[in-house]
């Protein structure tokens, strides 16, 4: 670790003499090389990337991605999460979010972010979100109202500013910001009696002190995710409510600061998960203050702190002699009550600069801390007395970075370098079996890693640019992946304090072609990562080999089966991106997206537990995206969107196989009078029937399937209407 805050430190220095050697050159600021044609309709103006840390979105060097507000309120998807699934290179489970349990709701982009490793960074409004305990998201948090525009950097291009996570890249979702005085509701109702409501008003006291506030709330009674010939009385459709209250203060006291504060408060509840007695519960806050000081045009500071928390609480279902070959048992009984409260703290301050032919030169420093204590009570029967675990847990983050453009005169180049120092610690860690008295404290763990980047921005003509970079990143094991135990039947899944993080090498070369209303942006990545966690089984039904892991843990011989998280070896991700839209006049804007992704590992630590070679679960090998949006009249605004993806297997092993499927969306919005909103969507217009998760096999890609486990299907044709009124 030494060597490692030793190159840390040179490279800042060394990057802290840069303002001065440009400085003493004397250089003049060289003029922009990039393209300086006129504008057509599709282009976005230049956009300040929070997700980048103040970075212009236009002048990143690796694949971007932005919505804006008024293209987010025209898409037909009702739900964040799966309007955040429409945007090309991103994959998120096709079940909705209110269908899923909370541990099942991971984010990927371009093969980082299975369920078993999550590694895409998701923000709102800059602060990290992903569940500090397992890395999911609940998207239930943001609705769809409350955003002005999501941001996606793709891959690790990011992770220079941002670290831990964002291998995959960086999804920072902005909330609206108070601009005029005013009120607005919003009512929504469509298929499976779901329904939304939201009340939101701001006031503008002056130009120096603006206010906001809303309330959101939505439910439904869910469709029935069991396909129809496995269903009894106790398999039934899942339910779920939703209540968001937002907050918000943004002060300017003079022309240098700028100031806000913002709070969050969540209660998501899930209802009937597949099993009658099945409940989700997820409670959140979130607290984010901060501001910049501008010292001049050219230099300011940036600063945010947030402190958040909640819980996460489930009552899961065993299936007592259901199976799929026996329907019609109906002696389900709950297997798990779960309560896991957390907490979660930190905050960045970073200056920001340009020096002559030197710009967009930030430097800084971030920390954060999540704490989680996890009661988890497991029942083997209906009328056993609970196995019950008290985990406790703390994760430590601190990074350090800089990152600056050096833009040449005469040459139409940009070059990016970036450097960063992660450090990590696991802190407080200990497992209570109650029902032996055994407590085991688990061992301090730290690690730290040093991360640079170079990229470079090629202008060759008002229409092209070429792009290319090259990173390091970093990302360390989750508290759940380190600490929680499970025990069910005679499966047990153990602790591994000894999981390592995760290193990626990365490159990645791209294009960006911009020519009378026509967009075609291509990049092809390549990642090389180390230590790659999966979660697999290292003893099947062999009581001498779970034996010492059971005994540690207080359990008594009847496991027999134990289940682990481990660095299981190195893995190559790779692929291509293709992204267009095409706008050929006002009123018309038509895009789309290609993504082919191979995942797979390069060597295995236990080739007879992971296999090399084959695809790693959850990345579906391509994706299509299509969209259109047209304005045949000034107040009617028609979209389609659709997603094409083929089948893909669950998991590493491939013993579960989901199916493909092309869906396509509708939407509608129409504004009769002005401030008046009236909108419609279909989604899945083609109803079409397909499993998103599918049936479970006994063996690698074997035809004999597994009774035990019930296959799900993915959300069928759903309408909803709504109206919006603004005051």
């Amino acid at each position: 670790m030494l060597s490692i805050r030793v190159a840390t430190a040179t490279a800042f220095a060394a990057l802290g003499l840069i303002p001065t050697l440009v400085r003493a050159q004397d250089a003049p600021p060289a003029a922009d090389p990039s393209p300086t044609g006129q504008q057509q309709p599709v282009s976005l103006p230049p956009i300040t990337v929070s997700a980048g840390r103040g970075s212009d979105l236009q002048k990143l060097d690796v694949s971007t991605t932005v919505m804006t507000r008024e293209q987010i309120q025209a898409t037909p998807e009702t739900g964040v999460d799966q309007l955040v699934n429409r945007i090309p290179g991103v994959w998120l489970p096709t079940i909705p979010t209110g269908q899923l349990h909370p541990t099942a709701q991971p984010v990927n982009i371009r093969g980082f972010g299975t369920s078993t490793t999550i590694n895409t960074l998701i923000m709102v409004d800059g602060v990290p979100v992903n569940d500090p305990y397992f890395r999911t998201m609940n998207w239930s948090t943001i609705p769809k109202n409350s955003v002005e525009r999501i941001e996606v950097i793709r891959g690790g291009g990011a992770t220079s500013l941002w670290g831990n996570m964002a291998m995959g890249g960086v999804i920072n979702i902005i909330t609206r910001e108070p601009t005029s005085t005013g009120a607005s509701a919003d009512t929504s109702y469509g298929s499976y009696n779901s329904s939304t409501a939201e009340a939101a008003g701001s006031y503008v006291v002056n130009d120096k002190v603006k206010v906001g506030a809303s309330y959101n709330h939505a439910q439904s009674s869910g469709y029935n995710l069991t396909p129809a010939q496995y269903r009894n009385a106790n398999l039934v459709a899942t339910a779920s409510k939703a209540d968001n209250v937002a907050a918000s203060v943004f002060l300017t006291p003079n022309d240098k600061l700028k100031l806000f504060a913002k709070g969050y408060w969540n209660q998501t509840y899930e209802d009937g998960l597949v099993w009658t007695y099945a409940h989700n519960n997820w409670s959140t806050y979130r607290l984010l203050a901060g501001g910049s000081y501008k010292f001049d045009e050219n230099q300011s500071l940036n600063f945010s702190g947030w402190a958040s928390g909640g819980s996460f609480g489930t009552i899961n279902v065993g299936s007592g002699a259901y199976n799929l070959n026996n329907t019609t048992a109906t002696n389900q009984y709950v297997s798990q009550i779960e309560a896991a409260p957390n907490s979660d703290i930190g905050g960045s301050v970073f200056y920001e600069a340009n020096f002559g032919p030197l710009r967009d030169v930030k430097v800084g420093v971030d920390a954060r801390r999540t704490m989680v204590t996890d009661y988890n009570n497991l029942y083997a029967n209906v009328s056993a007395n609970p196995t019950t675990f008290i985990v406790n847990g703390e994760h430590r983050f601190q990074g350090v970075f800089g990152q600056g453009t050096y833009r040449f005169t005469g040459i139409p180049v940009d070059v990016t370098v970036g450097v960063r120092g992660d450090f990590w610690q696991a802190l407080n860690a200990s497992v209570l079996t109650t029902n032996s008295s055994n407590l085991n404290v688990v061992p301090n763990a730290s690690a730290a890693s040093f991360d640079p980047r170079i990229g470079m921005k090629f202008y060759a003509s008002d229409e092209l640019t070429l792009r290319a970079a090259i990173y390091r990143n970093f990302s360390a094991p989750g508290m759940n992946q380190m600490y929680r135990v499970f025990a069910s039947g005679t499966s047990y899944s153990t602790i591994n304090p000894n999981l390592q993080p995760m290193n990626n090498f990365g490159q990645e070369v791209g294009f960006d072609f911009e020519w009378k209303g026509f967009t075609l942006s291509g990049t092809y990545f390549n990642n090389n990562l180390n230590n790659f966690i999966d979660y697999i089984t290292v003893c099947n039904t062999s009581p001498a080999c779970a034996a010492p892991y059971v005994s540690a843990a207080g359990l008594g011989p009847n496991f027999t089966t134990v289940r682990q998280y481990q660095n299981v070896g190195n893995a190559t991700f790779q692929g291509l991106e293709l992204i267009a839209t095409w706008q050929p006049f006002e009123q018309l804007r038509l895009t789309g997206g290609f993504t082919q992704t191979n995942a797979y590992l390069t060597s295995s630590v236990n080739p007879t537990l992971v296999r090399t070679g084959v695809q790693l679960g959850q990345v579906p090998s391509y994706m299509f995206t299509a969209g259109v949006e047209w304005r045949p009249i000034e107040t009617l605004v028609l979209t389609a969107a659709m997603k094409s993806f083929p089948q893909y297997w669950n998991d590493t092993n491939h013993t579960q196989l989901n199916d493909g499927a092309t869906l396509i969306d509708l939407g509608l919005r129409w504004t009769p009078v002005k401030d008046v909103d009236i909108y419609g969507s279909i989604q899945n217009l083609t109803n079409v029937q397909y499993l998103a998760q599918g049936y479970t096999r006994t063996s690698f890609e074997g035809s004999t399937v597994s009774a035990s486990a019930i296959p799900q299907l993915g959300m069928p044709l759903t309408a909803t209407a709504g109206l919006r009124v603004k005051f």
